[in-house]
């Protein structure tokens, strides 16, 4: 059928299944420890809402980039495509870093749309069916997959991948486990170590990449200029430097798009609600 009436269809379907489920109790929780009072209750509910809505429409994108990828050119706007040439330019590869925001399913597809296809480290699922599965749509988000999982086989995939000057795309928000502690709103967490490791080995140009959705339904790949790596030659504080810069960048995207952050990749302690930061932007102005 016409992609416009598979949406139609789907669309419904889809948000009653992400609202059943996806708890909005849990988001709600994480943006107290996140937030404290600087949102209301309700607009945090309201914002919980909203993530459940964007899962949705998400996994409805990725579906349509399966049977129909030649929609993606139409309703894409690219930003920053300079920024990457000019990291590429220096023949070392890059590292696009990314997070759990927005449509990041569908950000590799929308780097080969603009020019730019990339290797996506991915965690392999357990089930050997949906894996095989994924494997077998992964060309139509013009990417090759790198699974995580023999350790030494990801890295040496990558490695060759950056010597080859491409790019590795990588997500560092997965907050709940980590062999390094840092914070996030001023709550303690811990995160891996791996794309600052590999920055700091390589001297690969890491390129923070995201894939947001506007208002008027488009979506929006921002490149952004290339993150200057702290080398001090003491390991462990310039990977905790760079680490927490990278926190601090995720800080900012989210209070931008508190609505397109995927909050179940993180747990945070109770906040003291006297400490509650007050600078959160509001998200009806993004």
């Amino acid at each position: 059928m016409p992609p416009l009436w598979f949406m139609r269809l789907s669309a419904p379907v889809l948000r009653c299944l992400a609202m059943c489920a996806v708890s909005r109790r849990r988001i709600v929780a994480v943006m107290d420890a996140a937030f404290g009072d600087a949102y209301t209750p309700a607009a945090k509910r309201g914002l919980a809402r909203g993530v459940q809505h964007r899962i949705a429409e998400n996994i409805l994108a990725c579906l349509v980039q399966m049977g129909y990828p030649e929609r993606l050119p139409g309703v894409l706007d690219v930003h920053g495509r300079e920024h990457l040439e000019t990291a590429l330019a220096k023949g070392r590869g890059a590292i696009a870093l990314s997070f759990h925001l927005g449509n990041f399913l569908l950000l590799a597809a929308a780097m080969g749309v603009a020019g730019h296809p990339v290797h996506s480290l991915m965690r392999f699922l357990d089930d050997e069916r949906l894996m095989n599965l994924v494997l077998h749509h992964s060309r139509s988000f013009f990417t090759e997959l790198i699974p995580s999982l023999p350790r030494r086989e990801a890295v040496k995939r990558i490695l060759g991948t950056l010597r080859d000057n491409g790019t590795v795309l990588m997500l560092a928000d997965n907050l709940k486990r980590g062999e390094l502690e840092t914070t996030l709103f001023g709550q303690p967490v811990r995160t891996a170590r791996g794309a600052v490791s590999l920055a700091l080995r390589t001297r690969a140009p890491v390129l923070p990449v995201y894939l947001v959705r506007g208002h008027s339904g488009r979506l929006r790949l921002v490149i952004e200029p290339e993150m200057e790596m702290e080398r001090t030659g003491d390991v462990a504080a310039d990977l905790a430097a760079n680490t927490g810069r990278i926190m601090r960048l995720l800080e900012d995207l989210v209070r931008r798009y508190p609505d397109q952050w995927y909050w179940l990749t993180v747990n945070l302690p109770r906040r003291d609600r006297a400490s509650s930061p007050k600078d959160v932007a509001d998200p009806t102005t993004q």
